[in-house]
C-alpha cells in the first residue's frame, strides 16, 4: 500500500508538498506571533530567520541601539525565540538584586547555539545550571582569595608594566602610541600568566612590529603564537553574539552566515585545544613535582591542587560535591572565563583611567560623547 503511494509520486508532487509545508509553517508562525500574550513593539520577524537578518552588516550593539531609537525603552525581537530588550535602568533594577530568592537567577539562557559554541555547563558567565555553577564559583573564589596568589599577581603585574614602559621609552617620545592596542595586549599577557602561570609575550610581539630590523627569526614563530592567542580570544568573544543572534537554520544553511559559523568553530577548536594542552601539561608537571617542593602561585595550579594533599587552604564546611578535586572541564571553564572577562573588560578600564587622570582631556571626552 505504502509502496504503491510512493511509486505514484512524481517530482512535481514533491515540489507541491514542499510548497504546502512552507505555506502551512508560515501561517502557523504568524498566527502564533499575532496572538502572542503581552505583545510589545518591535520589528516584524520572518519565518526561519526571525529578526537576525536585520543585524547583518551592522554591529550587534549598533543594531540594538537603532531598534531602541525606533521602538522605545522596551521592545521585542526574535532571535530563535522571543527576546524582550529593556533599555532603561529602572526596568532592570529588580533583575540585578543579589539574592538567592530572585526570580531572575540566570544571566543567559542556555540555547542550542551556546551549546554548539561550547558555552554550556562550564565556567560561571554562561553557566545556567545551578549545581555546576555553585561548584565552579566555590573553586574560583578559593583560587582568587589565596594570599600567595594575590601577592604573585601583583608582582607579575608590576613586572609586566615596567616591561611595557621600557618598550615605550625605547620607541622614543616622538612615537605615537595607540593605547587601545597596547592595553589589550597588556591585559591579555597578565591575565594569561595569572591564570595559567605561562608567559604569552603579546607585548613583546607587538613591540617587535615597530623594530622589524631587530627581529630574531628564531622568535618569529613564538611571536606569531602570542598574536594568535589575542586574535583568537577576540574572535571567540565576538562569536558569542553570533551564536546568540542566528538560529540553527541560518548558521547551517544560509551561505554567508554558514561560512562565518565554520570560521568561528575553527577558531573555537584552536583556542580550546590550546587551553586543554596547557592544563594537561601543567597536571603532568604537578604530578612529577616532589611533595616537599613548592608550586607556583597561579590560578591553574591552585584549581588543580584544590581539595588534594597539596592544597594549602583550610577546608571549611561545604557540600560533599565541593570537597572533591576539580575536573579538567571545570578548570577549563574557569580559565576561559577569566581570560575572556579579564582581557576584554579590564583593558577598557585602563582607557577610562587614562582619560580622567589627565584633566586636560576630560572636556574633550565629554564633548565627544555628549555634544
Amino acid at each position: 500500500m505504502i509502496s504503491t503511494i510512493l511509486s505514484s509520486f512524481r517530482i512535481s508532487d514533491i515540489f507541491y508538498l514542499l510548497i504546502a509545508f512552507v505555506i502551512t509553517y508560515v501561517i502557523q508562525y504568524y498566527f502564533k506571533y499575532f496572538t502572542r500574550p503581552n505583545p510589545l513593539p518591535g520589528p516584524l520577524p520572518l519565518p526561519f530567520f526571525g529578526n537576525a537578518h536585520q543585524s547583518i552588516g551592522l554591529g550587534f550593539n549598533d543594531w540594538l541601539l537603532s531598534m531602541h531609537e525606533k521602538y522605545g525603552d522596551m521592545y521585542e525581537i526574535y532571535l530563535g525565540e522571543r527576546t524582550i530588550v529593556l533599555c532603561r535602568a529602572d526596568l532592570i533594577e529588580i533583575m540585578n538584586v543579589p539574592s538567592a530568592k530572585t526570580k531572575y537567577p540566570y544571566r543567559f539562557k542556555t540555547t542550542e547555539g551556546f551549546i554548539e559554541y561550547g558555552l554550556n555547563r562550564s565556567g560561571l558567565a554562561f553557566n545556567s545550571e545551578l549545581k555546576t555553577w555553585k561548584c565552579n564559583r566555590q573553586f574560583f573564589t578559593k583560587a582568587m582569595m589565596t594570599p600567595s596568589f594575590n601577592y604573585q599577581a601583583i608582582e607579575w603585574t608590576n613586572e609586566l608594566w615596567e616591561k611595557m614602559e621600557s618598550y615605550w621609552n625605547n620607541l622614543g617620545e616622538d612615537k605615537e602610541l595607540d593605547l587601545t592596542k597596547w592595553m589589550r595586549r597588556f591585559t591579555t599577557d597578565i591575565i594569561f600568566r595569572i591564570t595559567t602561570g605561562v608567559k604569552n609575550d603579546c607585548l613583546t610581539s607587538y613591540y617587535n612590529t615597530f623594530i622589524l630590523e631587530n627581529n630574531d627569526p628564531l622568535n618569529e614563530k613564538e611571536n606569531d603564537e602570542s598574536e594568535n592567542l589575542i586574535h583568537s580570544l577576540n574572535k571567540y568573544l565576538s562569536g558569542v553574539s553570533y551564536y546568540f543572534i542566528f538560529n540553527r537554520f541560518m548558521r547551517h544553511y544560509v551561505p554567508y552566515v554558514r561560512g562565518k559559523g565554520k570560521d568561528l568553530l575553527k577558531n573555537r577548536d584552536y583556542l580550546f585545544d590550546r587551553l586543554y594542552n596547557i592544563i594537561k601539561e601543567r597536571r603532568i608537571e604537578i604530578e612529577n613535582t616532589p611533595l616537599d617542593q613548592p608550586l607556583r602561585h597561579d590560578m591553574l595550579t591552585t584549581c588543580m591542587v584544590a581539595n588534594t594533599s597539596r592544597d594549602i587552604n583550610a577546608v571549611k564546611h561545604a557540600d560533599a560535591d565541593l570537597l572533591r578535586p576539580m575536573t579538567d572541564k571545570e578548570i577549563f571553564g574557569n580559565i576561559l572565563d577569566s581570560m575572556l572577562g579579564g582581557a576584554d573588560t579590564v583593558s577598557k578600564l585602563f582607557y577610562i583611567y587614562f582619560i580622567f587622570f589627565y584633566a586636560l582631556h576630560v572636556q574633550k571626552f565629554i564633548s565627544f560623547f555628549f555634544f
